[in-house]
């Protein structure tokens, strides 16, 4: 990337970010964004909802004349606000974004570190690249919408501390989770295909990652214009071991036991009872949803895979 491509970017955190010490975070990240935004305002983010109202002052500009970056620090939960700022006021502004969370599951589809000093020095080799977006009703999202165990596994994880335990209590409550699913009954309109059933668990998903594993879909692209849906047809061991196989789309029903993938551009859920939603980290929403893919919806910098490379982590 030339230095000083861009005119003036502006950094959102907020003070809760996953970092310890957020101003030497703040000054580290700030020390590389420099070398390519002319003019860098670091703002911050006291409430949830400030950075959709940011979003709102860029588009009229209000905030300056002149923004043409947009850089995010921060976890999943801080990502999904600005997208959907950008989103809910058509503002067309480039993001860059550097990891202050637990599990950072889009960073790594952009094959940015979780790191945030060595993220945001990857950002100056790194390219504009245009991505997919969901929108869940009036929400959007990046990443993926998730019902049932997701959603009981989110809600084990945020009663402790995410955190101070970390990925350690994600795996602790999974276990406790997967022990006592809780099954629903589904009514799915897949595009112009309707599906009924009995799960623990259904997954849509744009991103390669959630919960900082990679799906092992090998063909999945968050910017192919499509959603990928997982149902989740039996709880027994076998759909255990079948999420560590790496497969593709192909092959992905024949090999699968008790996990169906379908791609879609549309799909629409309902269930009995109503249950609630996760989407992209965030326990956001109530079914029935909606939810449509919205092809090439954002630019992002992201990382070519071969300049990874030099990163050592």
């Amino acid at each position: 990337m030339e230095s000083n491509k861009f005119k003036h970017g502006v950094l959102f955190y907020h003070e809760q970010s996953g970092i310890k010490d957020i101003y030497r975070g703040l000054g580290d990240v700030a020390t590389s964004l420099t070398t390519f935004c002319k003019h860098l305002s670091i703002q911050l983010s006291e409430n949830e909802g400030d950075i959709i109202q940011y979003c709102q002052k860029i588009k009229n500009q209000s905030y300056s004349d002149d923004v043409d970056i947009i850089f995010i620090l921060g976890g999943d939960g801080t990502i999904n606000e600005l997208v959907n700022g950008i989103m809910q006021h058509e503002l067309d502004v480039p993001i860059g974004i550097i990891p202050g969370g637990t599990f950072n599951d889009f960073v790594k589809t952009l094959n940015i570190s979780p790191r945030h000093k060595t993220a945001s020095q990857q950002l100056i080799q790194s390219e504009l690249q245009s991505y997919d977006v969901m929108k869940i009703n009036d929400q959007y999202a990046l990443n993926f919408a998730g019902l049932g165990l997701i959603v009981q596994n989110a809600e084990n994880v945020q009663n402790g501390n995410k955190d101070l335990f970390g990925k350690l209590s994600y795996v602790s409550s999974t276990v406790k989770t997967l022990l006592n699913p809780e099954h629903f009954d589904y009514k799915l309109t897949v595009d112009d295909t309707v599906i009924d059933g009995n799960t623990a668990m259904l997954v849509v998903a744009n991103g390669l990652f959630i919960g900082g594993s990679r799906i092992p879909l090998t063909d999945l692209s968050p910017n192919d214009g499509y959603l990928n849906l997982f149902i989740f047809e039996e709880h027994s061991s076998s759909v255990l071991s079948d999420i560590f196989k790496q497969r593709d789309s192909m092959n992905w029903n024949h090999m699968t036991d008790g996990i169906q993938h379908l791609l879609s551009k549309k799909i629409s859920i309902e269930t009995e009872p109503q249950i609630k939603v996760d989407i992209d980290g965030e326990i956001a929403l109530k079914t029935p949803i909606n939810i449509e893919i919205i092809p090439n919806a954002i630019k992002i910098l992201t990382l070519p895979a071969n300049k990874k490379e030099q990163y050592d982590d």
